[in-house]
């Protein structure tokens, strides 16, 4: 989790021109955050409700299409940013950013995207941020928070 959280916060520097944009950078990021999502990231907790010092609910097990739902769009949104790196060698142009009126996240009655289908047509800067979006959707509903 520490590998996917440090290259989710390398990504988010470059799009945040706080570090310069480096296309083998960004996509290792990407890649690397590809590579624990997904299946490796269900297995990872496969029966977590019983692993001691876990911060994962047992609520993975009842809720696992969930759950895997959340791992494999993670993967996908990564791999749209992967791809992104591929078409963007010297800069994060405007094509890769979010346009005005583009809403980031929605709420309960906002339009679901379907990872699968809209990832790689969308800005790498929205995937990006729905990306995020998954990880914390996943946290509150299967990471316990100490009291």
């Amino acid at each position: 989790m520490k590998a996917m959280a440090n290259a989710a916060k390398s990504i988010n520097a470059m799009f945040k021109n706080t570090s310069p944009y480096d296309a083998k950078a960004f996509k290792a990021a990407a890649e690397t955050i590809r590579a624990h999502s997904g299946a490796t990231l269900s297995a990872l907790f496969d029966g977590s409700g019983s692993t001691a010092g876990s911060k994962a609910s047992a609520s993975i097990e009842t809720d696992r299409q969930q759950f895997d739902k959340l791992a494999n769009d993670l993967g996908i949104y990564a791999s749209a940013l992967s791809v992104a790196a591929d078409r963007n060698p010297d800069t994060l142009g405007p094509e890769t950013r979010m346009q005005g009126g583009e809403a980031m996240m929605g709420g309960p009655l906002a339009r679901k995207i379907d990872a699968a289908r809209e990832a790689e047509s969308m800005p790498a800067e929205h995937a990006f941020h729905l990306m995020l979006q998954t990880c914390t959707s996943c946290h509150a509903k299967f990471r316990i928070e100490p009291k």
